[in-house]
């Protein structure tokens, strides 16, 4: 479970808040998707989440622990330990080396059932593989974590299509086998439409759009591109209207 109510969150030197005012309640195993243009408050709003910001005002109330995936894969994960390490560390506060031999098993399975070849790299520190295998990583280890929220910021951003679709599907597949409260931003408009039960989509600091059950099911990507335009072309109209075209 995870209620937010009323939250309002402001920086000094940005004139509006950055957040304004924002109730969203998520049922435990509920899966939500995040859009929004840059700047609409999206990962603003997962950092107060995962208690990286505070709010100005309002309430966070959440039913476990929150484990997340974000966009900058230095975060996260340790470059100088190996991938077992990473992974094993994820789970536990009190590791010894009798503690990363009971685990190899079962992390090298959870890494052989992406099918991308990531397993021969699990004795190797993580700095020997590229970005978008490290986002993998980084999410593996997430999942593995024993959080009840899971926040995935662009988790599949530093990936090339098809590694994109395989990290999704496992991490839909996953989330849902785990009962996880997922919150997933995105800029991926197919991906926004197809995964999750609910979408939201932010501007300017505020939920302008929620849509669950039947309307969310029913939902198709052209309907959410203009959507999208709508409020980002009436947003240009307010400011002047001079770049419209």
């Amino acid at each position: 479970m995870l209620q937010i109510n009323n939250v309002t969150k402001s920086f000094s030197g940005i004139f509006e808040p950055v957040l304004k005012e924002i109730n969203l309640s998520l049922a435990e195993g509920a899966f939500c998707t995040v859009i929004g243009a840059n700047g609409s408050g999206k990962s603003t709003l997962m950092k107060i989440i995962s208690g990286e910001h505070f709010a100005d005002s309002g309430e966070i109330r959440k039913n476990g622990d929150v484990a997340q995936v974000v966009q900058d894969v230095n975060r996260g994960t340790i470059p100088s330990m190996t991938m077992l390490e990473n992974i094993a560390l994820s789970s536990t506060k009190t590791p010894r080396f009798s503690f990363y031999k009971r685990c190899k098993n079962d992390v090298m399975s959870k890494i052989k059932s992406l099918n991308i070849g990531l397993e021969k790299f699990i004795d190797q520190p993580l700095s020997v593989l590229s970005g978008g295998q490290r986002q993998t990583i980084a999410t593996l280890m997430a999942l593995n974590s024993g959080g009840k929220i899971l926040l995935l910021d662009e988790h599949t951003s530093a990936l090339d299509p098809k590694m994109q679709l395989l990290l999704m599907e496992y991490t839909a597949k996953s989330a849902r086998e785990l009962g996880l409260t997922t919150l997933m931003i995105t800029h991926n408009m197919e991906d926004a439409v197809k995964y999750g039960d609910r979408l939201i989509m932010m501007h300017k600091g505020r939920i302008v759009a929620d849509m669950k059950g039947r309307e969310k099911s029913q939902l198709r990507i052209q309907s959410l591109l203009e959507m999208f335009h709508k409020f980002e072309d009436q947003s240009l109209l307010r400011d002047g209207g001079e770049n419209v075209r």
